[in-house]
């Protein structure tokens, strides 16, 4: 398959970094081959997160991704036995979120400060 070639114009306005690092996490995450279920549950890991702005209950909130993150454990565990390091692969793919997230709020902060 060939890799998509993201749009000139944004590459043109410096996004080219962002562009890149988004379309190398999709096909890292698309690799593993995630049924709608895995993924669904994956991003409730994702999404669930008390270090986000605003939380006033942090414990509740990292006792409910705990509970998240059993639960695709437990799903990846019963269909795919075979595959030991699944669940840990994807853990691998938070900082790379991360890092997605800090690049992007970098890309925004610079449009609001460029007139």
């Amino acid at each position: 398959m060939d890799k998509l070639t993201p749009c000139p114009t944004l590459r043109a306005l410096g996004m080219g970094s962002l562009l890149d690092a988004m379309f190398d996490f999709s096909e890292k995450l698309g690799s593993l081959g995630l049924e709608p279920d895995e993924m669904a549950l994956f991003m409730a890991v994702v999404l669930v997160s008390a270090d986000r702005s605003g939380i006033s209950d942090m414990r509740a909130v990292e006792q409910l991704q705990e509970g998240l993150s059993r639960a695709l454990r437990s799903l990846i565990t019963c269909r795919r036995p075979d595959d030991t390091s699944l669940f840990s692969k994807l853990l691998l793919r938070l900082p790379d979120l991360r890092t997605l997230n800090n690049l992007h709020s970098d890309k925004l902060l610079a449009f609001r400060i460029d007139p």
